[in-house]
This record gives C-alpha cells, structure tokens and sequence, in this order.
C-alpha cells in the first residue's frame, strides 16, 4: 500500500522542485519558450505605429547606405528590395546604379518587377517544389532508389569510405540539407581548365591526365553544360568529403542530383515539376529555369555573357541558375508563411533546424541557412531572447541574393543585387547584401517585436474575475510574454499555493502555442522565480546556465488538465473576453476598465 503524503506543504514542495529548475537560465531573467512571447500582431504597415516607424527608419537608412561611398557603390551598385507580411507588400524600395546604360535596363525603369539571377536562393525553390509535388514522404529514401545510375555505381563500388561515396546512405534529406558529405561542385572553380600547364607547374601542381580534365559544366563558359549520364557519371566517382550527417558541407551538386532523384519520384521532368507546383501555382511571372526569351524585364550588368544574364546553367539550374523579381520572391515567401502550397504541419516541419554548425548562431535546414538572433526584448533592456531567421542567400556572375523570412512574426524580405562583375564590384555587391540585410533586421524585428507587444496590451491586458476568483494579466517593457500576478480564489494565493513561494517571488508568464481555434487561443505558463539576468557565459559551462523551460511543459496535472494550460477567449477582432485557467475548470471574464496601468515600462 503507497502512502501518499496530502499536506499543502508536501504540494508546494513537489511543484517547487519543477519550477526551480528553470532559474539557472541564460542572459536575461526570463526562460521563454522557443518562438513568438505574444501572438502575431494582427496590424501592420500603417495600422501599426511601430512598424510604420520602422519602415520609415528602413527608408531613411537605405538613403544613408546608398550615399556612404566607404560601405556602398552607387554608381555601380543596383538592388531591388520588398520587404512583406503574410498578407502584404509593406515596403518596395530599388536604387539603380547610377552607371547603367539603355541596354543595361531595357525598361529604364528598376523595380520589383525587373528580373535577376537569383544564384542559390534557387535551392530554397527546388526544395520547396520536393514538398509541393511529393511531400516528406520520401526525406528518408536512399537517393539510390530514385537515381539508378548511382544504384548502379553502389552495386559496383567496393567500401571504401576513404575514397568513395557511399551512395546508399545518401538521403534525399541529406541532400536538401547539405548533410550528403559530397563535393561542392563538378568542374565549377576547376583549375585544370583554368590555367594551362606553365602556370600549374610554377604552383606546384603535377601534370594531369586527360580523363582527370573536366569537359563539360560551367567553370569555362566554353563548355557544354553536361548531360545527366555524364554528370552523374564523373560524380559517382568524386572522393566524399566526409560521412552522411556527420557535420554539413555546402554542396551545390547534391541539388542537381536531388533534382534527378525528384523526376525519379515523381515521373516527371523537373522542368514541369516547378512550372505547376511552383510557378503556375503562385502566379509567377518573372521566375524561371532558363534565361528569359527576351531582356527587356532584365538588369544586365555589363554584357550578357560577363554578367552571366544568358548563360543556361541547364540540369544545374537546381542548384543555382534561376532567376525571378522582387514581386514573385514576395509571393513565394508569403506563400510559405501561410502555407499556401504545404500544408501547416508540413511548413512548421520545413522551417526547422536538420544540424547545427561550429558557428552558434547558425543551423541549417533544408536548405535553409537559419540565424540565430539574439534579439532585445525591447528598446528599453538590453535583456534578450532568441530569434530564429530562416535564409538563403545567393550569387552567381554579377548577381548576388538574399531571402529572409522570420515564421514567427510572419515577416520576411527578399534584397536583389546587380554589380558588374570585376573583383572590387563583386565585393561592393556582396557588401550591399551584408549592410542593407543587417540594417532591415535589427529594424524591423524590433519594430514587429514592438508591434506585438502594443497589440498584445490592447488585446489580452486587464483583471479576470469569476465569482470566487481573479487575476491580472498585464504586459511590460523588460520582459517577455503576458505576466500573470494577483491571482487570488478568496483569501487564498493561488500562485504561492501552486509554487511553494511568495506571490512577489513568482515570476508567471504566459506564451502563445500556436493553437487557435473557434475564438480560442492556447498558452502555457513558465513559473519562475524572480531573478537578475545571469552573467557572461562561461567557456566549457553547459549545465549551469542552461535554459530549459521547454522540458517541463504540461509536467504536472490534476485530474488530467496541467497546471500550465490557460486558454483566452477573444471576439473577431482578437480582444480577449474570458480566461480560462484549464486546472481550476472556471472561466474568468475580463473585467471592462483601463489597461493602461497594466502596461509596465
């Protein structure tokens, strides 16, 4: 027979040795749990005071960059960016380098209309037409299965992990997500058809065979684009760079191979593939494989074969040759961000991390590029939280690319650059990218983190009161989520009765879940206990100063309903009307008054 200890002492107890475990967290007082600490505001553009304020900033700071000749090349130097919610266009600003002539830029006109090459941003669209056309169905499939020529370089093969590519462990995920341990690239960056045998010799390089000269691919624009059984043929027989998923390698010709291995599963040409899962579907009218028929939407850096404008990258096109506009990058990114095309499981399963690399900050996906940010609570602490943005970024001839999206403010941007393509300019078209990136992040996440948190006063802020209970739900400046405090049933404190400490050294809030539904939204409680933010990390400290909130989610019930589980009621404009702490099976309604006092700055 169990003897089960009923005291409120031994309560306390047992909750307390839950939450306390989250105290020892990272910069900041709070351990919130991973994404947005208030829901998606509701209002942007100039329904928003704050991102209204910060689309301004983003104008008067792409004005300021364009004119700062130590960080920008103006005369040379053209870019094209759109900067979207989920529903709109809220910013499209283009500078045109000064330099161009009429046949530079037929229209005379650069906006987000005008098409670039958009380099290896064209992975994140082979990737996105996988998931359209098949789903994740076939992530796990050896690309053997698919590709029969590599089946057959398998079957042929003797194991031998130094020296050859073990084509049956290679996955089709592994190919999206740069975890294939293959090559870079075939023949692209290949000196053996770069410089002749003098100046091999004088660097030390030995003579080389016929066979080991690459004859076709896009190093030398001379060379034919190759065919399928020759691509696959001389990269069956590439050394690997490393085993499946041990650490990410970036790998353009895993996605002309992935692409290979998408007609296989499919039955269809990659050609068709993208025109009706991507391009017919979305509306796209700038976005292709091929060169366009005609320059006249274009922006043609110098002449068309420097710029690299009419070079058709062929069965590479996967990996790196497409080209598209400002107009269509921004429906391409809100179609994701409202899972247009994937469904919702589908997209929050793609806009996540598949391994990490050596740098903290940066993880990669499939293929995205995702960085972490450590981002300000607010412009009033220097306390932060963790952002993660999912990136591609591009470049190819005279274009580079960027593509940014933010899932958990349902933001993002697309910035198209063109530079004519001798070594200063590519630096200045790379440096554009870097500066214009980093200015539209630091602003507008603020500004959207800004947004949430005004709307988030308006709309959940205020006193909940049943006939034998209340508490309050207010918002402040330094911390993140919904505070809750004062929640009282009679004489009794309910949050002291919950944690086993003082009302005042509790700190409870509450995060959003991502689930909404029939005038409901879901949150969860963090329970903690009133801090400072912890010092500088230590190096080789992992145990101490770590923040795990998330493993003690929905930990402790009572008659099947966790202590964490709190549901708002709101009416159709998202205001909420009722609380519902899930555990005390009560609905509390808000209470009508000010909530301005319920604001804490």
């Amino acid at each position: 027979m169990r003897i089960v200890n009923t005291s409120t002492a031994a309560f306390a107890a047992a909750t307390l040795s839950l939450y306390t475990t989250f105290a020892a967290a990272q910069y900041s007082p709070n351990c919130p749990l991973q994404g947005g600490v208030f829901p998606n505001p509701k209002t942007l553009g100039r329904d928003s005071e704050a991102v209204d304020a910060g689309l301004s900033t983003v104008r008067s700071e792409l004005h300021k960059i364009i004119n700062d000749s130590t960080i920008f090349d103006k005369a040379g130097t053209s870019f094209q960016l759109s900067i979207f919610s989920k529903d709109e266009t809220l910013l499209s600003f283009s500078h045109a380098a000064t330099s161009l002539d009429n046949s530079s830029l037929p229209t005379h006109r650069l906006d987000e209309d005008t098409i670039f090459r958009i380099g290896s941003v064209s992975k994140l669209l082979t990737v996105y037409a996988l998931l359209a056309e098949v789903g994740a169905d076939h992530l796990k499939d050896p690309v053997t299965k698919w590709v029969p020529e590599l089946a057959q370089s398998a079957k042929k093969g003797i194991k031998d992990a130094v020296n050859q590519v073990d084509w049956d462990e290679v996955t089709i995920e592994a190919l999206a997500s740069h975890n294939a341990g293959i090559d870079r690239d075939y023949s692209l960056l290949d000196f053996a058809n770069l410089i002749n045998q003098t100046t091999a010799e004088q660097a030390a390089l030995p003579p080389l065979a016929p066979g080991d000269i690459p004859t076709c691919g896009i190093t030398d624009l001379l060379l034919p684009a190759c065919s399928r059984a020759a691509f696959l043929n001389e990269v069956s027989d590439l050394h690997p760079v490393t085993s499946t998923f041990h650490t990410p390698v970036y790998s353009n010709i895993a996605f002309q191979i992935l692409a290979y291995a998408l007609e296989g599963i499919a039955n269809k040409t990659f050609a068709d593939i993208f025109q009706c899962s991507i391009i017919d579907r979305l509306g796209l009218s700038g976005t292709s494989l091929q060169p366009p028929n005609s320059t006249k939407q274009g922006i043609i850096p110098g002449d068309k074969i420097s710029s690299w404008w009419s070079v058709d990258l062929a069965d590479a096109s996967p990996e790196g040759g497409m080209f598209s506009t400002g107009a269509d990058m921004t429906k391409i990114g809100q179609s994701i961000l409202n899972s247009s095309i994937l469904s919702p499981a589908l997209t929050r399963r793609w806009l996540r991390p598949i391994t990490h690399t050596a740098d903290l900050r940066v993880s990669v996906g499939m293929p995205w590029e995702i960085f972490r940010l450590l981002q300000p609570i607010s412009p009033k602490t220097n306390h932060t939280r963790v952002v993660d943005l999912y990136t591609k970024n591009g470049a190819l001839g005279a274009y580079s690319s960027l593509f940014v999206l933010s899932p958990e403010h349902n933001f993002g941007f697309a910035l198209l650059t063109a530079t004519p393509t001798t070594p200063t300019e590519s630096t200045a078209d790379a440096s554009a990218l870097t500066v214009i990136g980093d200015s539209i992040t630091s602003t507008m996440i603020t500004a959207l983190e800004q947004a949430a948190r005004d709307e988030a006063v308006i709309n959940f802020a205020g006193v909940y009161a049943s006939s034998n209970m209340s508490l309050a739900i207010s918002v402040d400046d330094e911390h993140p989520g919904l505070k809750l405090s004062n929640w009282t049933m009679g004489d009794k404190d309910v949050l002291e009765l919950y944690t086993g400490v003082p009302n005042a050294q509790v700190d409870a809030r509450l995060y959003p879940m991502d689930l909404e539904s029939c005038g409901k939204i879901a949150f969860r409680a963090v329970y903690e206990g009133v801090r400072e933010a912890s010092e500088t990390p230590q190096p080789g400290v992992a145990f101490s100063q770590r923040c795990a909130p998330w493993g003690g989610v929905a930990a402790l019930h009572y008659g099947k309903i966790a202590f964490d589980d709190f549901v708002f009621e709101v009416d159709d404009k998202g205001r909420a009307t009722a609380i519902i702490p899930r555990i005390t099976r009560q609905t509390l309604g808000k209470q009508v008054g000010n909530t301005t006092s319920l604001r804490k700055g």
